[in-house]
């Protein structure tokens, strides 16, 4: 049961340090993590209806990874900003309700989407 509070506590936490202009690489790595367990959620049918907003959050996270690893801070626009605070409402509720086997099914289906390699890389960009 505590698992998912402190899953919680994280996800959180590489929130706060990337909006307080702190984020780094790992706090990037934990919200990808964070997205990648909402959607294989909501395909599980845990929020099948947020699946838009989900893929925007999942763009958002992208823009941000590809800004900082090509030289740049790992920030936020304002616009992202509001759209991971409200995908991790979601995820917060996901976790409060989310069956272990649920979450065991949630990994296997991202194991499957990376052995595919159906994931978008993050590379750097030169910047104008």
């Amino acid at each position: 049961p505590d698992a998912g509070i402190k899953l919680l506590i994280r996800n959180h936490a590489a929130f706060d340090e990337i909006r307080e202009g702190r984020g780094t690489k790992e706090h990037v790595d934990v919200l990808i993590h964070m997205v990648n367990m909402i959607e294989a959620l909501a395909l599980l049918q845990l929020g099948r209806d947020w699946l838009p907003e989900i893929h925007q959050a999942q763009d958002a996270i992208f823009a941000l990874a590809q800004r900082g690893v090509s030289g740049k801070k790992f920030l936020f626009t304002g616009e992202e900003i509001g759209i991971i605070q409200q995908i991790m409402e979601l995820h917060d509720e996901q976790l409060k309700n989310c069956p272990v086997k649920l979450m065991e099914q949630a990994l296997d289906l991202i194991a499957k989407e990376y052995k595919h390699k159906k994931m978008r890389r993050i590379e750097a960009k030169e910047m104008a």
